[in-house]
């Protein structure tokens, strides 16, 4: 006859994963939309007209994610579907672009043999 029970439960992240997420999140946070710190993207260092300065930025393309293009070309699509004047509400949508072709196939194939 069970008379008392007690349950411990371990946590799932110790204190040591959780300050390393914490760390992680407060780096990702300081990471701008280009991939540089943006202390140093931001900083009067980096002004193209502070030529006292050695820090510069230089941008080299454009590059072209096709898989975006698809996306964003089949949006203008759907929208232009709609009368002038009268564009949908998009809010919460989303689109799913898939591969098609030879590497598409090469990939599926190679996937199989795992």
């Amino acid at each position: 006859m069970l008379v008392r029970s007690i349950t411990r439960r371990e946590p799932e992240f110790s204190d040591y994963d959780l300050d390393l997420m914490l760390a992680s999140l407060a780096f990702e946070g300081s990471i701008g939309s280009h991939g540089h710190l943006l202390s140093e993207a931001m900083s009067p260092e980096a002004d193209p007209t502070n030529y006292d300065s050695t820090l510069r930025f230089s941008a080299r393309g454009p590059f072209f994610d096709f898989a975006k293009k698809a996306e964003q070309d089949d949006i203008d699509r759907y929208k232009s579907e709609f009368p002038e004047g009268s564009p949908p509400n998009l809010n919460g949508a989303y689109w799913v672009v898939e591969k098609h072709g030879e590497l598409a196939a090469n990939e599926v194939h190679e996937g199989a043999d795992e």
